[in-house]
């Protein structure tokens, strides 16, 4: 195996290399540049880097690992996209037109301008690191899986895990975030491309025929794989537990920090618009990464873990040049969305968190993002260590609390009246009930439902009900996520953000 781990490193090295030099290159790395790209990215740029958002581990191994496991229950991810892409086309042009207009350069930015109280934008950034860890800890459990089936499992996973650190610290410190749109081109071209090679092939490598052929000893060795509940009936994989998984992962799809940080980047509306009608193109590749994680699951049905399937099933069938190649794709998939989530951590916690009433310097703040990703990325890989779970199991666990942030953020942009204290009760009620284990535990004995639904219905109606018994926002903080008309009252009335902000 050692051409595949020379072809897989060549290949990593090579992209991390050659798009660090290029985004860097005659161009001075200040806060603006390193978070949002001086927001400066056209419709390639926005393209690749959204789709880096979608297009995680657990797109590319969680997807197939599922499929492996339990069938139906993961077609879940085929209606994830085009959703969350029809709530962007309206959402996500709001954010951007508050982040131009006021400055904003993270979540707790947009929060701490639309409602005036610091403390809100340092408890809402707070969840938002805090869910994100789970999200990081993915990238490194697929890093980790990559590895031990390159070196047939004679690695332990706490050298895999180490490993994965160390690769992902090196690549984080030295990027910005236009480095990482960058390599998301390379990155994206090359899965596509291994994808639709080892799709075609896949039924000859594995001698199991063609595509149809895959799915009818599917059909005949697992009948049920095809329908809900899938191929594990005690899970209750029901479909009131696929359409509630669906409702709160989109929910929570654009609440993620960095996805709220990548939109800031773009160059105007339009670019969002286009890029929101386009990215569930996406989509489609999924039925590829179903198709292997079938053919894994017939040709290798003992896996210890599903999280290795379609690397596995490669490394099975194929020649040790290609297997480096979909390797280096793979680690490049995790590599790169990694580090957009990092250094929105970064970003999040030197504005919003670290001395947020303090006048600090650019450099000052850069420093203090930067330890704010290293404790992130060792957190994670701490609880990568210590986890069994499959990639779309933690994503599930992430998303349930990323999205109890979603009805306040939402509210901001279409209720005048929502206020800072509604927001928090709503946010804070919704991350106890998703959080407090001995909840979810009775909730999965009563129904099938995703927990993270009945406590985004008990999270809205406090948004609602505490923010009407309380004070609304002043103007000009309101006019920050609803700017009235050409003309009106709010127009001239600057945001207050920074320093300056009401506590």
């Amino acid at each position: 195996m050692s051409v595949a781990i020379g072809i897989a490193v060549f290949v990593v090295a090579m992209t991390a290399g050659g798009t660090i030099w290029t985004a860097r290159h005659g161009r001075r790395v200040d806060m603006a540049e390193w978070a949002v790209g001086d927001r400066s990215f056209g419709t390639v740029l926005l393209w690749f880097l959204s789709a880096g958002e979608i297009y995680t581990t657990f797109a590319f191994l969680g997807a197939a690992g599922w499929a492996y496991n339990y069938g139906a229950p993961g077609f879940y991810i085929l209606a994830n996209a085009p959703l969350g892409c029809a709530l962007g086309y309206w959402l996500l042009p709001k954010m951007w037109r508050a982040g131009h207009d006021h400055g904003i350069m993270s979540q707790g930015d947009y929060i701490q301008a639309r409602f005036g109280r610091r403390w809100l934008a340092v408890l809402i950034s707070a969840i938002a690191i805090l869910s994100l860890i789970p999200y990081i800890e993915i990238q490194l459990t697929g890093l980790s899986a990559i590895t031990q089936v390159l070196f047939h499992g004679d690695i332990t996973k706490t050298v895999s895990v180490t490993a994965a650190v160390i690769v992902l610290l090196l690549f984080v410190f030295t990027a910005g975030i236009r480095s990482s749109a960058l390599a998301s081109i390379i990155k994206d071209a090359l899965v596509v491309a291994v994808l639709i090679a080892v799709a075609a092939t896949i039924g000859t490598a594995t001698g199991l025929g063609s595509i149809g052929a895959i799915f009818h000893r599917m059909d005949v060795a697992h009948p049920g794989y095809a329908a809900l509940p899938g191929m594990v009936a005690a899970k209750k994989y029901s479909a009131w537990w696929f359409m509630s998984v669906l409702l709160v992962t989109n929910v929570g799809y654009w609440m993620w920090p960095h996805a709220f940080q990548a939109n800031l980047t773009a160059r105007s509306e339009r670019t969002i618009r286009r890029n929101m009608m386009l990215q569930p193109l996406y989509t489609l590749s999924y039925f590829f990464i179903f198709v292997i994680g079938f053919a894994a699951l017939l040709t290798l049905p003992h896996l210890k873990s599903s999280n290795q399937a379609l690397v596995a099933v490669i490394a099975h069938s194929y020649p040790e040049w290609f297997v480096g190649l979909a390797a280096g794709a793979a680690v490049l998939v995790a590599l790169v969305p990694s580090t957009v989530m990092l250094l929105t951590v970064g970003t999040t916690f030197a504005r919003n968190i670290y001395r947020p009433a303090a006048r600090l310097g650019d450099r000052h703040r850069l420093v203090a993002a930067r330890l704010a990703t290293l404790a992130a990325v060792l957190a994670a890989g701490l609880l990568a260590l210590h986890s069994n779970a499959t990639i779309v199991g933690l994503l599930l666990v992430a998303y349930t609390g990323i999205s109890q942030i979603g009805p306040g953020v939402i509210a901001s942009f279409v209720w005048r009246r929502v206020t800072a204290w509604g927001v928090a009760a709503g946010s804070v009620a919704g991350i106890a009930l998703v959080g407090i284990p001995e909840v979810g535990a009775w909730w999965k004995t009563v129904s099938s439902i995703n927990v993270g639904l009945p406590a985004l219905a008990v999270n809205a109606v406090l948004v609602i009900g505490v923010s009407l018994l309380t004070r609304a926002p002043a103007r000009r903080h309101v006019a920050v996520g609803l700017p009235a008309a050409p003309g009106g009252p709010d127009t001239l009335t600057p945001a207050v953000l920074g320093p300056g902000a009401a506590g």
